[in-house]
């Protein structure tokens, strides 16, 4: 289980325009609840957080939440919220835990090896669950769960209820699909070019020339 910790400080002011004041001031507004306590409000540094979210992409983590003045706190990141037109992170909730509690979160699912259908039949892998939720104590967090996937032939899947994981209890619904093998599709075939050009209508009769005299004489008259 991966720990990190993140610096905060307790503030007594809430609202929408302290809110937009501390980002002004490059910092991000928290809270942190759980564990029978009240919440407290945080004040958190802006970069040092965006840095805390690229180091942890796609890990669970539990957070040792150092509060100036007030003990640590440990704790699971459970939303942020963000202005996605301005690309903005405005606020973050933490739920505080104990490390022997039970705990419910989401973690990543990582693939390893390469399925034989796919090095071996020319299929294609499709992988359509990429988080999981599970419950577990918070000692026991993952960082993510590792699912073999190289003996997966052509037309194989791997569901939920195929996973099983030591210390760890899955909670996404058995049936859900994670991955598969899929048979590529077949390429169409190119269409014959047609050809446009028509050939010349065959003439069946010819229009008489000009100046051509009809069959026949003239009958002669005597004197």
């Amino acid at each position: 289980m991966n720990q990190v910790s993140l610096k905060a400080r307790q503030r007594t002011d809430t609202g929408k325009q302290v809110a937009k004041a501390l980002r002004r001031d490059g910092a991000l507004p928290a809270v942190v609840y759980g564990s029978g306590e009240s919440s407290t409000p945080l004040t958190l540094d802006y970069r040092e957080f965006e840095g805390f979210l690229r180091k942890t992409r796609g890990e669970s983590v539990v957070i040792n939440l150092e509060i100036e003045g007030m003990e640590d706190k440990k704790a699971l990141l459970r939303d942020i919220q963000r202005d996605y037109l301005r690309n903005q992170l405005l606020h973050a909730d933490f739920q505080q835990i104990r490390m022997s509690d039970r705990i419910t979160t989401e973690v990543s699912l990582v693939m390893i090896g390469e399925p034989i259908g796919v090095t071996r039949d020319g299929g294609v892998l499709d992988q359509s669950l990429r988080v999981v939720e599970i419950s577990c104590v918070a000692s026991e967090i993952p960082e993510h769960l590792e699912v073999d996937i190289s003996e997966l032939s052509m037309g194989d899947t791997i569901h939920i209820s195929d996973l099983t994981f030591e210390n760890v209890e899955i909670v996404t619904d058995g049936e859900v699909a994670v991955v598969s093998v899929l048979t590529p599709m077949a390429e169409e075939p190119e269409e014959e070019e047609v050809d446009l050009e028509q050939e010349e209508p065959e003439i069946i009769g010819q229009a008489r020339e000009d100046g051509e005299e009809e069959d026949g004489t003239e009958d002669e008259q005597e004197d």
